[in-house]
């Protein structure tokens, strides 16, 4: 019987410490992403066309672009085809950047992660968004390690809302309302990257 109890103890304590060090990387993750969005996207000396670039770069970097987009698609993923789909990624992408990336534009602040939980094979990142000028942000950071042994951001949550959701029903409600559909949300958010 003792025998058994150390042999398991020696086999979970590598996965233990392995993934304790891991949570420890994840939050360090998301600091230095704070860090980097301070620099390259906040900086307002740079252009805007570069802010553009810097945060695309950032973004496609640590997030899983493709699996968000096929989140905030919902059941209609399903239905479009495979050239539809490449499209909707593309323009997803693309709005994400015209979307976001004027918002950091002359922001200050901190980012500090306060914990980590791996749960579920996800590592949930707590962390305090500390504005210059504002009241601190409660963050919650879902994301995963990927086969490259890379982080990979799924979902966002701010004061306890997803941003992942919010998109969702936004974009739901937009492909409800359009006579075009799916086709008729990427022609929305292509007019929104090009700024009309």
């Amino acid at each position: 019987m003792l025998k058994r109890f150390v042999l398991t103890f020696l086999l979970l304590t590598p996965t233990i410490t392995i993934s304790g060090g891991l949570t420890d990387k994840s939050k360090s993750f998301v600091e230095n992403l704070g860090k980097e969005v301070v620099e390259k996207v906040s900086d307002v000396n740079i252009s805007d066309n570069q802010r553009q670039q810097n945060f695309e770069k950032l973004y496609l970097s640590t997030f899983d672009n493709y699996y968000i987009s096929r989140f905030v698609l919902g059941r209609y993923w399903r239905t479009i085809d495979k050239s539809i789909q490449k499209q909707f990624v593309k323009s997803f992408n693309k709005y994400i950047v015209a979307t976001y990336a004027p918002k950091f534009k002359g922001w200050e602040g901190t980012f500090k992660a306060t914990d980590s939980l791996f749960e579920n094979n996800y590592y949930n990142v707590k962390m305090d968004i500390e504005n210059k000028d504002g009241p601190t942000l409660k963050m919650m950071w879902k994301m995963y390690l990927n086969k490259n042994k890379e982080f990979k951001v799924l979902d966002v949550n701010i004061d306890g809302v997803s941003m992942l959701v919010t998109q969702r029903a936004e974009f739901l409600s937009v492909i409800k309302n359009n006579p075009n559909g799916v086709k008729g949300l990427i022609a929305e958010m292509e007019k929104k990257s090009a700024g009309s």
